[in-house]
This record gives C-alpha cells, sequence and structure tokens, in this order.
C-alpha cells in the first residue's frame, strides 16, 4: 500500500482543490492510504473529502498576529514542528504539495521528517514571483530537495523552465480531469432559473471564477455593456468567492448601467446545476494554468469564451469547442459573447464538440490513471536507488 499525504493552503472552493477532491475519490483505496494536510484552514470541500473516510489535519501555519508581532513566528515554528511530527508518525512514502506555500512547507518539512518521496505541483504561471524575487530563490532551493515538479499544462511547462532552476528530467506533465458524468446529469434547470432571479428565456452568461484581479471581471463587465444593447435581455452571472474586489465591480456596474444585467451569488458549491441555466460560459483571465472551469463547461455542454493564456488552449479547440480572444479586450470579448448568444445552433455545436473533447483527453479517469502510474513509478524507482 501506498500512503500518500497531500499539502495544501485549505479545502476551499477552487480548482486545486477540486483535483484533490477528484483524486481522493478516484484512487484505489486498497492500494492507496490518504491524507490531506491544510496549511490554514479546512474549507468547505473538506467534509466531502472525509465522507470519504479521508483525514483531514489543519496545521494553522500562517502569521496568525501579523507579520510584525514575534509571537506569531513563534506560533509558525510550533505548528511547522507540529507538521514534521505528522509526517514521522503517518510515515507517507510520498509527500505531495500543492502551490506555491504549501508545497515550501510540505516539501522541507517532508524531507526533515525523512520522507522518500516528494512532490510539488505548480498549478499557474509564475508572475506572482516577478515583484519578489526571494520567491522564487526559495522555490529553486526547494527544488533541490523535490522529487518531482508536476505540472498540468504545456505553458506552465515552458514557464516551469524558464524561470527556475531545476532538472528538466523532475517536470512531469499530467493535465486536470474532471468527471464527466457529473455535469451530464440533467436536473431542474427551471428551479435554478427561479432561484437566481432569471427569466426563463433569458440568455445566461455564466462566469465561475473567484473575484480576483486576474481572472478579467473588469472586461466582462465592460463587455456587458456592449452586449446588453444587441441582446437587451441577457444576464451575466458571476459566480464566486470574493477575493477583495467584489465592491469595486458593483461600482463599476453601476458606472456601465449594467445592475440589472450582472449578478453577484457568491460563492457556490453546486456548479454542475449552474452550468445547466448557461448558455455560454466566459473566462477571460490576464493569466492561467489550466482551468478546471473551462473542462467543467466542456463537460457540460456549454462553449466557452476565454483569453488565449496560459494552459487555455490547451483545453479550447478555437472555432470548434469555444473561441478564443485576447486578454484585456473587451471589444473582441463583447464580439465573441455575441456571436455565440445569437447563434444557437453554434452553441450546440460547441457544446456537444467540448463534451466529446473532454470525455476523451480530460476525464477524471484519465487523471486517476496518470497519476496512479506517476505514484506507483517514482516509488518503485525511489525504493530501487534507496536498495542499490
Amino acid at each position: 500500500m501506498i500512503t500518500i499525504a497531500y499539502v495544501i493552503g485549505s479545502l476551499r472552493i477552487g480548482g486545486s482543490e477540486r483535483q484533490i477532491v477528484e483524486l481522493v475519490k478516484g484512487l484505489d483505496k486498497t492500494r492507496y492510504r490518504l491524507s490531506i494536510c491544510c496549511m490554514t484552514e479546512r474549507g468547505p470541500l473538506a467534509a466531502e473529502v472525509e465522507a470519504l473516510e479521508v483525514p483531514v489535519q489543519v496545521f494553522n501555519l500562517y502569521l496568525v498576529y501579523g507579520k510584525f508581532h514575534p509571537l506569531s513566528y513563534v506560533l509558525l515554528l510550533r505548528n511547522t514542528w507540529r507538521l514534521i511530527r505528522y509526517f514521522r508518525t503517518l510515515k507517507p512514502d510520498i509527500v505531495h504539495a500543492y502551490l506555491f506555500t504549501a508545497y515550501l512547507f510540505g516539501v522541507v518539512c517532508a524531507r526533515l521528517a525523512g520522507v522518500p518521496v516528494t512532490i510539488a505541483s505548480r498549478r499557474s504561471l509564475g508572475y506572482f514571483k516577478d515583484a519578489k524575487p526571494w520567491k522564487q530563490w526559495m522555490e529553486n532551493l526547494v527544488n533541490r530537495w523535490t522529487d518531482v515538479v508536476l505540472v498540468n499544462a504545456e505553458a506552465v511547462k515552458r514557464d516551469v523552465l524558464a524561470r527556475e532552476r531545476i532538472d528538466p528530467r523532475k517536470i512531469k506533465l499530467i493535465c486536470n480531469g474532471v468527471d464527466v458524468a457529473q455535469f451530464a446529469i440533467e436536473g431542474d434547470a427551471a428551479q435554478t432559473r427561479r432561484e437566481l432571479g432569471l427569466a426563463p428565456d433569458a440568455l445566461i452568461v455564466g462566469v465561475v471564477a473567484n473575484l480576483i484581479h486576474y481572472k478579467g471581471h473588469k472586461e466582462i463587465i465592460e463587455a456587458a455593456r456592449r452586449v446588453k444593447e444587441r441582446f437587451p435581455g441577457v444576464r451575466f452571472v458571476f459566480v464566486g468567492r470574493d477575493g477583495g474586489m467584489l465592491e469595486a465591480l458593483k461600482a463599476q456596474v453601476a458606472e456601465c448601467g449594467v445592475e440589472k444585467e450582472v449578478l453577484f451569488p457568491g460563492s457556490r458549491q453546486d456548479i454542475p446545476a449552474l452550468l445547466r441555466v448557461f448558455d455560454i460560459q466566459v473566462l477571460a483571465s490576464y493569466e492561467e494554468g489550466f482551468s478546471n472551469v473551462i473542462l467543467e463547461a466542456m463537460a457540460a455542454g456549454k462553449p466557452v469564451v476565454a483569453t488565449d493564456v496560459g494552459g487555455n488552449g490547451e483545453a479550447i479547440v478555437d472555432g470548434e469547442t469555444g473561441i478564443l480572444v485576447k486578454p484585456r479586450d473587451p471589444i473582441g470579448l463583447a464580439e465573441a459573447i455575441m456571436r455565440l448568444l445569437g447563434d444557437a445552433d453554434l452553441r450546440q455545436r460547441m457544446g456537444d464538440a467540448g463534451r466529446s473533447r473532454v470525455k476523451k483527453s480530460f476525464s477524471s479517469e484519465r487523471l486517476i490513471a496518470d497519476m496512479d502510474k506517476l505514484y506507483a513509478s517514482i516509488k518503485f524507482k525511489k525504493k530501487r536507488r534507496d536498495d542499490a
């Protein structure tokens, strides 16, 4: 049996977090013993994981009293030692950490605890390090102790090779996967429309993305102002957790005169139900790794309009499963949205093609199979090297 400890900030609703849930659901429990270590908090997805009898531990690895309070660092060191002791007790074969801070702490603590194999998952491009070069220095240091750097897109792989000091042989590519069946289930779309206050015949543009600056919500709102002139009954539904932009976006909505057209229902866990009522899904990010939302929309049979950044072009076949546009271009974004809203047959064709593409290349079954091969191969190689 292979014991794996996953390390991540929390199990809040997000792309990386959902990928861990997919792994927990799909990996063979007769062959794997799994646990999850959250650095800051549990998050709403923790209950879903624990229902599968996978334990979730929280280690409070953050500066509780602020970065200028000395007691914060005392607690940080104490809780870091707790994580090291947990690894020593659990004795995992593999520690697999997701996202920057989690893999810095996860890899270092795993090495200090004597864990034989460490994996660090890169899920996004490295622009967040540009203004803070110390982050790249830390990453380069930890790369020396990392056995595998797992990327989820060719774009992320290129970014890692360009920015980091790393042995290219350590990099492995496994794209995201989604449970296609979950998004193919029929439900009461009319009830969801009523709950959101949407008219039965309204055209719906879905935007599933946490309210973070680089997700491009400002350009979508600007595009909405243009779209409503041609489609007066259109509604834009912005689904996602507030990352500090909600009030500014509401002010922009008022300034653009699209108060009736734009809704902010907040963070939701019923994404399959919401996708059933959307006519199209829009993602206007300035940067992206490999978007789960794109795959989920395609699995639900919805065409996608997305910016051609990061791995978006690896998921979407432009003109077949959706439309790619330039980032920070509200005019081009509006034109793509209106093209789809004005052609129901085109929406159907792209939606069908998208679902077929996800089934073939981006299913959760493919994800589980690829991860299973990776885990088994690196554990075997490490054991063979240690036994030599």
